[in-house]
């Protein structure tokens, strides 16, 4: 009788042993599955700084801020101009304040998803009146 409860208590060590990786590997795919879709979504944000700062660029050096945000390929929804990306739109907002010597033109290119915003780059611009 005690080689039979020796056998026993082997299968059960076997089947804790067995029980504890099918755990272990359950909690390691969960864990890369996250730090994947972590990475997935830096990656997207990088894209949308990278593409914000492109567009900044290109608005502080247009004559044409209207007509640069079209051919970027930016709609005009209401006051602001907006352009869908993979998790985020891009969206620029205008301001001009006159002064004596000319316009201070001023504009926000901002990346938002799901009402929340991500980063906001100011860009103004100094244009001064023709005599």
């Amino acid at each position: 009788m005690k080689s039979g409860s020796r056998s026993n208590a082997l299968l059960v060590e076997l089947l804790i042993v067995v029980m504890f990786f099918m755990l272990s590997s359950t909690v390691l795919l969960e864990l890369y599955a996250t730090s994947r879709n972590q990475s997935v979504r830096a990656g997207a944000l990088t894209q949308a700084l990278n593409e914000a700062q492109n567009v900044a660029d290109r608005l502080y050096t247009a004559e044409d801020a209207e007509k640069a945000l079209s051919e970027m390929g930016f709609e005009k929804q209401g006051e602001a101009w907006q352009k869908s990306g993979e998790i985020c739109v891009l969206k620029v907002t205008a301001s001009a304040e006159a002064t004596g010597a000319g316009t201070l033109l001023r504009q926000q290119v901002s990346a938002v998803a799901d009402g929340e915003t991500y980063f906001t780059l100011p860009v103004a611009r100094y244009q001064e009146v023709q005599p």
